[in-house]
């Protein structure tokens, strides 16, 4: 059975809010070829965390979080 590799990010629903509350925000998954296709689509949200306004971003295997921001 092949390992199924997603990257979730949390982010506010919309850009303009300042401090997100748990009922303004949203996760988005981005499910991923292969392990190497995650780690790269994980590091690509993390260099666009700030800019992006994610609360948190998680490289998950198989449902559990292998990595995540903020640790």
């Amino acid at each position: 059975m092949t390992a199924k590799w997603d990257v979730v990010v949390v982010a506010p629903e919309e850009q303009g809010i300042e401090k997100p509350s748990a009922e303004d925000l949203q996760s988005t998954t981005f499910d991923a070829v292969d392990e190497a296709d995650a780690r790269q689509a994980y590091a690509d949200r993390l260099k666009a965390a700030a800019d992006q306004r994610h609360t948190a971003v998680q490289l998950r295997c198989d449902g559990r979080i292998i990595e995540q921001w903020p640790s």
